[in-house]
């Protein structure tokens, strides 16, 4: 009887404990709910980045023309701020949705000037700290601090300098980067491998220099500053910066310096303890991790001294199955899907949405450039042999029809030619194109060898650490400053989703996933700026939240269009949005083909500057 009553005792406690946690449950899905909700009724702060302060902030020729706000004991760039934000409208749009601040981009390579008694012969300019400082103070509004230093040309004098010591440049196998051009100013392919090269010591030492002006202003004012972003687009490199990031050029990327071969050695004695584990991973036979080179050759074009060096695009695996089409038979703006079919069987389908301006450029009668494809396959545990892809179009009335056939030849080690594999079952019946249809099938080649080297997925892995392991460094200076509590975000790359872009060169991917104290920052252009895509793998990253620090849709849109972009990304944790706002004369080029103005018809950047105007006065 006894044993009987514990046991109801304990049962009831149970029941009561399982009854408390369920209402905590409950009542934190509420909070949470509840925090969701206002995250979304948040007014969307734009911070629009500010282009054409360089002289004002005494970051350019001295002997230009400047206003009387600009000098003197008290010169900054407020008074330029204020009024360009002005034009735009209100601070807070009337129905609450869209506040206006700014980005405040300085350029940290541009504070330096030649000085004979300073360390190496440069040191930072104290005017213009104090102006970047007092623009702060003056300027009554949010503001994003951009501490730019990438691999585009500030135009500073430091640079050139800066490039000819090796120790800062990123190096293929055959030796550093030449200094490369992209939209016809210098790009410097500043290495991410070290830490303690020249380059990184000038970021640093700019960017406390900027810290320290910032923190001997008011509370008040340092309390305007809502975000930073560091350094700007950071990543690996690769020759031919502004076209060679396809799938269809030679695999050449970086960084094989010394400092890298020698950390991606001891990467690997960290993942795997002992030579003998490597070698039953990789199915090698390294007498010592010190053997154990990088990847650095392709197959298909050099003699390799050992399989392990193989390494070309495909080499970690996949290979992408990519091209374009366009259904006339649609009605417009009306994506179609595509199916790939590997010796028969289904294994993808992929919609024709990615914007592909070479196909609008070359075909501007089919009125989209919304019709790139693409599907990455696996291919690593197939077996080896020659294996038939088909892609075939879902058409309207829901037929297939087969836009072509590739054959792969999945190799081994030995590279013995590959045997004819049978299909795994027959194809669905598919109809011949219609004319309304045209298409192309950029990759595989047909007849592609494929060769699957383990090495390359660690050798990726390493690469894309180094990335974040230098963001990382900016990330602990800036935490040992009076700016600690400032928001530090990236201000990365997304070519996650790029029809024909190869996210391995780039090696962005972990920098793009929560580190440190740094948030997503994140550049949007085309149609990642307002596709379900971008949405869709910000919800797989399973981001706390996040800032599109460059916005551009790379088209016009009207203010209804522009004003539902700005909501979904409101409504998904955007906390700032920014594009760029840098006025041009009438009759006069764009100094930033991307900037949103009246007189800049460029990308429907026009368009896009009254958009945003009409939104703030709704």
């Amino acid at each position: 009887m006894v044993q009987d009553l514990n046991a109801d005792a304990t049962g009831r406690g149970v029941r009561w404990a399982c009854g408390v946690l369920a209402l905590a449950i409950v009542l934190a899905l509420a909070a949470l709910s509840i925090a969701l909700w206002r995250g979304g009724e948040r007014p969307l702060l734009l911070a629009p980045a500010i282009g054409g302060l360089s002289d004002c902030l005494d970051l350019a020729d001295p002997g230009a023309p400047l206003e009387v706000a600009c000098t003197g004991a008290q010169g900054s760039a407020a008074a330029r701020v204020e009024g360009i934000l002005s034009a735009l409208g209100p601070r807070q749009s009337p129905d609450g949705r869209l506040q206006v601040g700014y980005t405040l981009v300085v350029p940290l390579l541009n504070l330096f000037r030649p000085d004979a008694q300073a360390p190496g012969g440069w040191a930072v300019d104290g005017t213009a700290l104090q102006r970047i400082a007092r623009t702060v103070q003056g300027v009554d509004r949010p503001v994003v601090l951009y501490l730019f230093s990438s691999h585009f040309s500030e135009r500073a004098p430091i640079e050139p300098e800066l490039a000819r010591d090796a120790a800062n440049l990123a190096q293929t196998p055959q030796g550093p980067l030449p200094v490369d051009r992209y939209m016809g100013v210098p790009m410097y392919p500043w290495s991410v491998a070290r830490l303690d090269n020249p380059i990184t010591e000038r970021r640093d030492e700019a960017m406390r220099a900027v810290s320290g002006a910032l923190c001997q202003l008011p509370a008040a004012a340092r309390q305007r500053l809502v975000g930073i972003n560091l350094l700007g687009e950071t990543h690996q490199l690769y020759p031919d910066f502004e076209t060679g990031m396809g799938t269809d050029r030679p695999y050449v990327v970086t960084d094989y310096s010394p400092t890298s071969r020698a950390g991606f050695a001891a990467a690997l004695r960290q993942r795997f303890g002992t030579v003998a584990a490597l070698n039953a991973y990789l199915g090698s036979s390294f007498g010592d991790f010190a053997a154990v080179q990088p990847p650095s050759r392709d197959i298909h074009r050099e003699r390799l001294d050992n399989f392990w060096q193989h390494i070309d695009d495909a080499a970690a695996g996949r290979v992408a199955v990519s091209g374009w089409v366009h259904d006339g038979a649609r009605p417009a703006g009306q994506s179609p899907w595509v199916r790939i079919y590997l010796d028969g069987q289904w294994v993808g389908r992929v919609q024709a949405r990615f914007v592909r301006q070479d196909v609008a450029q070359e075909r501007p009668e089919l009125g989209t450039a919304r019709l790139g494809w693409r599907h990455d396959l696996h291919f690593a545990g197939l077996p080896l042999g020659r294996h038939r892809l088909d892609v075939a179009l879902e058409g309207m009335d829901g037929r297939l029809q087969h836009l072509g056939t590739r054959h792969i030849n999945v190799m081994g080690r030995d590279q013995r030619p590959p045997a004819a594999l049978p299909m795994r079952m027959e194809l669905p019946p598919m109809a011949p194109v219609s004319p309304q249809v045209a298409f192309w099938i950029d990759a595989p080649a047909d007849e592609r060898a494929l060769f699957y080297n383990p090495l390359v997925p660690l050798w990726d892995d390493f690469r894309a650490r180094q990335v974040v392991a230098y963001l990382e460094h900016f990330d602990r200076l800036l935490a040992t400053t009076c700016l600690a509590d400032v928001p530090r975000r990236t201000q990365q790359i997304y070519p996650a989703e790029k029809a024909g872009w190869d996210a391995s060169r780039f090696a962005a991917g972990q920098s793009l996933l929560p580190f440190g104290q740094v948030h997503l920052g994140i550049n949007l252009y085309g149609e990642a700026t307002d596709d379900a895509s971008f949405f869709d793998w910000l919800a797989r990253s399973r981001q706390p939240g996040y800032s599109v620090t460059e916005f551009h849709p790379l088209r016009g849109l009207n203010a209804d269009e522009l004003g539902q972009v700005f909501d979904d990304h409101r409504q998904h944790g955007a906390r700032t949005l920014s594009f760029f706002l840098h006025p041009v004369a009438p009759g006069r080029e764009p100094a930033n083909p991307f900037a949103f103005d009246p007189n800049n018809p460029q990308f429907g950047s026009d368009r896009l500057y009254q958009s945003v105007r009409e939104l703030m006065r709704r």
